[in-house]
């Protein structure tokens, strides 16, 4: 899951590739509020899974947005 979500964030949302790590908080790598809501727009037209916005710009890294949509989505969805 955080391979396809680092590829979204650097390919759709046009984050600096260099900062979208796993250990990187949100505010590191780019991830702001409009980039949050583009991403759970992405997220639903792409995989069908509707994520709770809130949650997700509530986490503190990237890594913790890739576990919080593994838990959220199905492991076939990504393929």
């Amino acid at each position: 899951m955080y391979e396809w979500l680092r590829d979204i964030m650097v390919e759709r949302l046009r984050l600096p590739a260099d900062a979208v790590r796993p250990e990187a908080t949100a505010d590191e790598a780019g991830l702001d509020s409009l980039a949050v809501t583009e991403l759970v727009l992405i997220v639903q037209d792409e995989l069908g899974v509707t994520l709770d916005e809130d949650r997700l710009y509530a986490l503190r890294t990237v890594g913790d947005v890739a576990a919080f949509m593994e838990r959220h989505v199905q492991p076939s969805a990504t393929r």
